[in-house]
């Protein structure tokens, strides 16, 4: 019998060039949620949230489909389109907050820490 290799194995990145393109894979998938839950919280569709924030609803679809990388000024007018409140901070073990440990939890935010 051959051995096989498991799912997990396959999708783990190797070395640091492939480490930094998965992480950074993953904060544009996490992006692409939190605009999505956020415009549908607010009950607007792509077309609406595109018009608030003086964009396209074909840009508001390439947001949700993971395909435009996150940038702080899309990420602000994302907020003031919702009516939320855009916070990013800087700071030692923000994870182990509990506020920001339960924002978090209900994805409303990611914690990306430099090391």
């Amino acid at each position: 019998m051959s051995e096989r290799t498991s799912w997990k194995d396959v999708r783990k990145p190797r070395g640091k060039i492939a480490q930094r393109a998965h992480e950074d894979e993953a904060r544009i998938s996490e992006f692409r949620e939190l605009v999505h839950r956020l415009r549908t919280e607010a009950g607007l569709t792509q077309a609406e949230l595109a018009e608030r924030m003086g964009t396209t609803q074909s840009a508001i679809a390439r947001m949700e489909g993971g395909g435009t990388r996150p940038t702080l000024e899309s990420l602000e007018k994302v907020a003031a389109a919702v009516g939320k409140d855009l916070v990013v901070g800087v700071g030692v073990h923000l994870s182990e907050n509990r506020s920001i440990a339960k924002l978090v939890r209900e994805g409303y935010a990611v914690v990306r820490s430099a090391v």
